[in-house]
């Protein structure tokens, strides 16, 4: 058998070695913990006394130029929301261009426009000419055009006049896109 065994507690020198250690590490966490604030604490007052008209317009001066970027910012955003609506209205919108340089593209040599007007949904064309061919040859061009599904979905003819003071026969038509 063991002697060395005890079961009671022990109340001799190295509990008390323990706990006096113990008891001095954690006065020693507190005094640095109190150390460590007094010295933020020193510090923050120190540079408050030492220069605070220099911070005050230091902090004046930062102040101004995040305004000055704010209105920047703000300014930037605005513009980058118009561009973008107006690319939007863009890819929505017909290229009326194409479409006006299509249909004089199909109009003869000897036919002068009076009025060409163009929209999103029709377009109205009216002229002259002193041949009745030149007519027939215009009517037929775009009825080439609607058959082909080009440009113009139909064609309505308004008036076709013979002007017997000019000698001229006037026409006006009506399409829609």
């Amino acid at each position: 058998m063991s002697t060395d065994i005890n079961l009671l507690l022990r109340t001799d020198e190295e509990s008390l070695k323990q706990k006096r250690r113990i008891k001095i590490l954690n006065f020693t966490a507190v005094a640095s913990l109190i150390g460590v604030g007094l010295i933020s604490l020193g510090i923050f007052i120190l540079i408050q006394i030492v220069n605070p008209e220099s911070l005050k317009k230091e902090q004046e001066d930062m102040l101004g130029r995040i305004s000055q970027f704010q209105n920047r910012q703000v300014k930037l955003f605005v513009l980058n929301n118009r561009v973008e609506n107006i690319e939007k209205i863009l890819k929505i919108r017909k290229d009326l261009s194409k479409a006006m340089n299509g249909l004089l593209a199909k109009i003869p040599s000897n036919f002068s426009i009076d009025t060409f007007e163009i929209d999103d949904k029709m377009v109205i064309i009216a002229g002259q000419s002193n041949s009745l061919f030149t007519i027939g040859e215009f009517i037929n061009n775009l009825t080439d055009m609607v058959r082909n599904k080009e440009i113009i979905k139909s064609l309505m003819l308004n008036s076709l006049v013979m002007d017997e003071g000019k000698n001229t026969y006037q026409i006006s038509v009506k399409s829609e896109m």
